[in-house]
């Protein structure tokens, strides 16, 4: 009964995180999101990232607009930050939300 709940858990996990990236393919680059992306503000460590998590592809396939106020929990070392924020600067919002006590490394 473990040994099944472990590898429903293991496989549910692997699902909720690849699902999204593998979608992303598919989705319509966004000039706008593409040059937030490649902005030169990116850290390097991000940007050596993006060659696996494909940043632009996956926001546009979550369908995030500039006008949009985006809420991103626990940010951690800032890789979608760095690009949301330049992307709704002008007409939406970032809003960057970290637990009590919990910054968020590289913001």
């Amino acid at each position: 009964m473990r040994r099944t709940v472990f590898v429903l858990a293991a496989a549910t996990a692997i699902g909720l995180f690849s699902a999204p990236l593998l979608l992303a393919k598919s989705a319509q680059p966004i000039p706008a999101l593409t040059a937030a992306v490649a902005s030169a503000h990116r850290s390097d460590a991000n940007k050596a990232r993006d060659t696996y998590r494909s940043p632009a592809a996956t926001l546009a396939f979550f369908g995030v607009k500039p006008n949009h106020t985006v809420v991103e929990i626990w940010p951690g070392g800032g890789w979608y930050s760095e690009s949301l924020a330049p992307y709704v600067h002008a007409q939406g919002k970032l809003i960057v939300a970290a637990p009590l006590g919990r910054g968020s490394d590289g913001i």
